[in-house]
């Protein structure tokens, strides 16, 4: 996805919102907190280079945090990957986009809950086809 060459939102914070996407999406398929996490090569170097290295280590050890093709969550129960649509509504959640018709606002105390649809996840049961 192409994305201004001055982003108003930092690089940093559309790579976590993507990977917190993928995280939650997987506990909501699978009831479970995600072994690992993966997100684009040139997205983790992007991130390593605005947190730094010491940073980038302690995210790998807490979240299993790797390099693979796309944005990922899995475990022993399956992988949950962020479909296209979740890469264009992530820009409507940060505000600098209009937000997706299909997001659900809900507002609590702790401030605004998104719910979005599940088009954005692609979600494989472990022993279906798919990367582990």
């Amino acid at each position: 996805m192409d994305l201004p060459s001055n982003p108003p939102v930092s690089p940093a914070v559309r790579i976590t919102v993507l990977l917190r996407l993928a995280s939650e999406g997987f506990q909501d398929a699978f009831d479970a907190r995600p072994e690992w996490l993966e997100a684009p090569p040139v997205d983790l170097a992007e991130l390593r280079e605005v947190v730094g290295v010491e940073r980038i280590g302690q995210l790998r050890e807490a979240t299993g945090l790797r390099e693979g093709e796309g944005y990922a969550a899995g475990g022993p129960a399956g992988v949950v990957r962020l479909a296209a649509a979740a890469h264009e509504g992530v820009l409507g959640l940060l505000g600098v986009a209009a937000l997706s018709p299909d997001v659900i606002i809900e507002q609590t105390d702790e401030g605004p809950r998104y719910h979005v649809p599940e088009d954005w996840f692609l979600t494989t049961p472990a022993g279906g086809p798919g990367r582990g």
